[in-house]
């Protein structure tokens, strides 16, 4: 292990003033890869009730590390749950979690034991527990240096364990008074779909609460703890970073479609990208990135899963229509023809034609898909 004296005031201040400033997962992945080179370092997020809650950040895994991790959350882990039963604070080795035979035999654990690849020993802390969340830090390390990493991971977190505890507890503090959102994020509320804006590193620079919504659905996206959009599907991940790239070091604003397929490819979303100007706030209050700037992109999702709808009263405010005639609108703005509506309101056709010629009089158009596509472009733009 390099010479490790912490308590100069150079690598405290770095620890503390990280907590204050919402960086302080970054630090200490960047604290303990320097002091430890060839291990990996491993944070655990852990939310019992919450799946989007869970995360992991690492420095010295796969590059697919994320990725593989929040598969592996769609089933139980017991090695997190083994996690839970440690005390905050106290320092555990993986012997006293599970055995190495045991997480290999565990159905549990098959992802797991791809994402680690060698580093298949670990020396760990609890860093922060509160209530259904919990803060893990783990150190792991080959079977080759075992003894050795063990020793230097061990020293390493009796003298900086209390430290990460207790930034840990700031960092959770500061958390609960955040700071008043700015006006480009409740400008981004009044759209009525999903709304991102990232840099050229995928990172969620601001977004709204529909795209925060879909986010925590992670179907076909997710954002990691430390704030970058990924894709669940791989291939998708690659491509769309590509785009992003290439339009980020573009010099014109221009705006690219993307489809984004959930990981099994059984449903998807279409992103529409569009290169802003350099300047950008932030909205995420879990971890901020102050020190980077540079081309911001605005990413408007169109999620095809959700059926577009007009209330009644909309219908009524914008062209007086009747409940009849209303109802027939939203029919029609499902993709339904006058056959279909006919069938499911137990009409004549010729009474909904009736309907029909009133609602285009209203609404001063002269053909059906002429209707249609008025009242779609209504749908995207209302909130319900």
């Amino acid at each position: 292990m390099k010479n490790l004296v912490l308590n100069t005031s150079d690598t405290l201040e770095r620890i503390y003033d990280s907590a204050l400033r919402n960086t302080l997962l970054d630090t200490i992945l960047d604290v303990v890869s320097h002091f430890l080179p060839g291990t990996a370092v491993v944070l655990f997020g852990q939310d019992t009730v919450r799946l989007p809650g869970n995360f992991m950040l690492h420095k010295g895994l796969g590059t697919n590390a994320v990725v593989a991790s929040m598969a592996n959350l769609a089933v139980d882990n017991p090695w997190f749950e083994r996690q839970w039963h440690q005390r905050l604070g106290e320092i555990y080795q993986d012997g006293e979690l599970m055995s190495r035979e045991e997480q290999i035999a565990s159905r549990g654990l098959t992802i797991w034991n791809a994402t680690m690849g060698a580093m298949v020993h670990a020396s760990g802390i609890v860093l922060h527990r509160q209530r259904t969340r919990q803060l893990v830090l783990e150190i792991r390390f080959p079977e080759t240096t075992d003894a050795k990493s063990r020793r230097d991971a061990t020293a390493l977190l009796e003298s900086l364990g209390p430290h990460l505890v207790r930034a840990a507890k700031i960092m959770y503090l500061k958390s609960r008074f955040p700071l008043s959102t700015q006006m480009a994020n409740d400008v981004l509320e009044l759209f009525p779909f999903p709304v991102l804006i990232v840099d050229t590193e995928c990172r969620v620079r601001s977004m709204n609460e529909r795209a925060e919504l879909l986010a925590n659905r992670m179907d076909t996206f997710f954002i990691s703890a430390d704030s970058i959009f990924h894709a669940t599907n791989l291939d998708a991940e690659l491509e769309f970073r590509a785009m992003v790239n290439r339009m980020g070091a573009g010099v014109q604003h221009s705006t690219e479609l993307f489809s984004l397929p959930n990981a099994e490819k059984s449903q998807q979303i279409f992103l529409s990208l569009t290169k802003l100007g350099a300047n950008s706030t932030q909205r995420l209050n879990s971890r901020n990135v102050y020190e980077k700037q540079g081309a911001r992109l605005a990413l408007i999702i169109q999620d095809t899963t959700e059926a577009l709808k007009l209330s009644h009263s909309a219908l009524w405010n914008a062209f007086k229509l009747t409940n009849a005639e209303a109802e027939l609108a939203s029919l029609l703005l499902e993709g339904c023809t006058i056959g279909d509506c006919a069938q499911k309101q137990s009409l004549a056709k010729q009474t909904l034609r009736n309907h029909l010629g009133s609602i285009m009089k209203k609404t001063k158009t002269n053909r059906q898909p002429q209707l249609v596509a008025l009242l779609t472009r209504l749908a995207l733009t209302t909130t319900l």
